[in-house]
């Protein structure tokens, strides 16, 4: 290929597309090059599982159209371009919308904890048919976000523009000058709308609770008397995140006929609500806690794949029901878990069951039961689904979703007054356990003050 004295490539020597060989052509930081072909791939290599790749279609005004026109893990597939498995993004040119000027490819290291210096050399690789074009950035030490490369728009046909350009301001910042609504919510913390649990004196209600709690249930809140049991042994009482997997398949009537597969990583945390303490639980080793010792909860262990009998997965808690605290379920969709928002994993809903143990030492055929169903699909990496308070023997359910701040990383918790925390400080942030082994930077601290 030639290049002008400006940087841009003309295309290859006429009859070369769709050649069973060709060889890669090394093109420049800040070049721009005609591109022959209708499909790319375009992939970052040599970053050892550190960059997540995203896009973003871009109008003629640089920004996007709707939040919906950046595709990353949580939002893969638009019209013409997709998010591959392998960490790749594929762009049918064809099938872009008219009204995209621009496809912006980006890669990302921040759900990782790590900055491209971190990374080594980044090769990006454009390849299509009877096409391929590599270069390497070069240069990058501090920064988090880095634009690979952008396929935009010349005349009737299509160009890459070879950016490589390193961001250091972090993806919400990123995301808020090409037009994406970042959630910002106040500083202030959000204060939980469940209402105050009944006094002491209030009598023990022996009925059966059987509640469901959608999003569009009028009141979100629901209670269990755990007094119940008058202090019978062997009453059990479970909290668990329950889903039917991505991919799941259900007939008319909304019944399961195959459960998908897919993975989500559940995480409990805990409030010592005299020590302003926190213990976070999962199913992770070495902090799936224990029933002998503060804060008196274990872990049954993650679930990966559809549950016995090819039942819902779940991952779940058991805890003992005398003790006095709070509980947040928060799910995390990490990049580990692959595309998807956490409601397009089946159904995922939190289930509280609560009765005399049956043969398989759960809650049996005649527990009581709370169902809290997710709220909606909004693109965040955090999900509190449920936040559950144990006052004087008696249980109550806060049954709203909430989300974390859009593309932030630090887990939901609550502070020394028990109030819902979308970025609480000093709290644990979600990492991949494919890099660091475990998914938080903690699992354990004390609660800040509001």
């Amino acid at each position: 290929m030639r290049a002008d004295a400006s940087g841009d490539h003309g295309g290859p020597p006429a009859g070369s597309a769709g050649r069973g060989r060709f060889a890669p052509v090394d093109v420049t930081k800040g070049s721009r090059t005609d591109l022959t072909a209708s499909r790319y791939v375009v992939d970052v290599g040599g970053a050892g599982g550190l960059v997540d790749i995203a896009a973003v279609l871009l109008g003629a005004d640089g920004r996007v159209r709707t939040d919906d026109d950046l595709v990353f893990f949580n939002n893969p597939r638009q019209p013409g371009v997709a998010l591959t498995g392998s960490g790749a993004v594929e762009i049918d040119l064809h099938a872009v919308p008219a009204d995209v000027q621009r496809v912006l490819v980006t890669g990302s290291t921040e759900a990782q904890g790590a900055r491209f210096g971190d990374v080594g050399e980044v090769v990006v690789g454009v390849r299509g048919p009877g096409q391929e074009l590599v270069f390497s950035p070069g240069g990058l030490t501090s920064e988090t976000v880095l634009q690979v490369v952008a396929l935009y728009r010349r005349g009737s046909g299509w160009r890459l523009d070879a950016i490589g350009q390193g961001y250091s301001a972090g993806l919400a910042a990123f995301a808020t000058e090409h037009g994406i609504e970042v959630d910002e919510p106040e500083d202030e913390p959000v204060e939980p709308v469940a209402a105050p649990a009944p006094a002491r004196t209030e009598p023990v209600r022996m009925e059966k609770v059987s509640i469901s709690l959608t999003k569009d249930s009028p009141d979100r809140t629901a209670r269990i008397d755990l007094r119940k049991s008058g202090g019978e042994p062997g009453w059990v009482l479970t909290v668990g995140l329950e889903w039917d997997g991505r991919g799941a398949v259900y007939d008319r009537d909304g019944r399961v006929t195959r459960y998908g597969t897919g993975d989500l990583d559940v995480y409990f945390f805990c409030r010592n609500e005299e020590t302003d303490e926190f213990v976070v639980i999962s199913g992770e080793p070495g902090h799936q806690g224990r029933l002998d010792t503060w804060p008196h909860i274990h872990h049954s262990g993650d679930s990966r794949d559809p549950g016995r009998g090819g039942g819902p997965a779940v991952e779940q808690v058991e805890m003992t029901p005398t003790e006095n605290g709070d509980l947040l379920v928060n799910v995390y969709q990490s990049v580990d878990n692959g595309g998807g928002a956490i409601d397009a994993f089946g159904r995922p809903r939190i289930a509280i069951r609560y009765g005399r143990a049956g043969r398989d030492g759960k809650p049996g055929p005649d527990a009581d039961e709370v169902l809290v169903h997710v709220g909606n699909g909004k693109n965040s990496f955090w999900a509190t689904v449920a936040h559950i308070d144990v006052q004087d023997g008696i249980l109550t359910v806060d049954g709203e979703t909430r989300y974390s701040r859009l593309f932030s990383e630090r887990m939901p918790g609550l502070d020394t007054q028990g109030r819902w925390v979308a970025k609480p400080k000093g709290g644990p942030v979600g990492r991949s356990k494919k890099a660091f082994g475990q998914g938080l930077s903690a699992y354990e601290g004390r609660c800040q003050p509001g």
